[in-house]
């Protein structure tokens, strides 16, 4: 899922131009924002990130993304 949709849904249910780190609702509105930008993908769209997500599940995190 790309970041830049999320952040810009984020703006738009915070009502906001940009997004502030310290504004108290960011964190509890961002599975809103992500849940939006899943609804609006095509379902070829759907289907890549059900791929990646089960694949992550089965294999874990590549290794750049793993913590030390």
């Amino acid at each position: 899922m790309e970041k830049d949709a999320v952040e810009a849904e984020l703006m738009d249910i915070l009502q906001v131009d940009h997004l502030d780190p310290n504004h108290p609702g960011l964190f509890q509105q961002r599975n809103a924002a992500a849940k939006r930008v899943i609804n609006n993908m095509s379902e070829r769209e759907r289907a890549k990130l059900i791929s990646i997500v089960e694949h992550r599940r089965s294999q874990g995190h590549p290794d750049h993304i793993r913590r030390e």
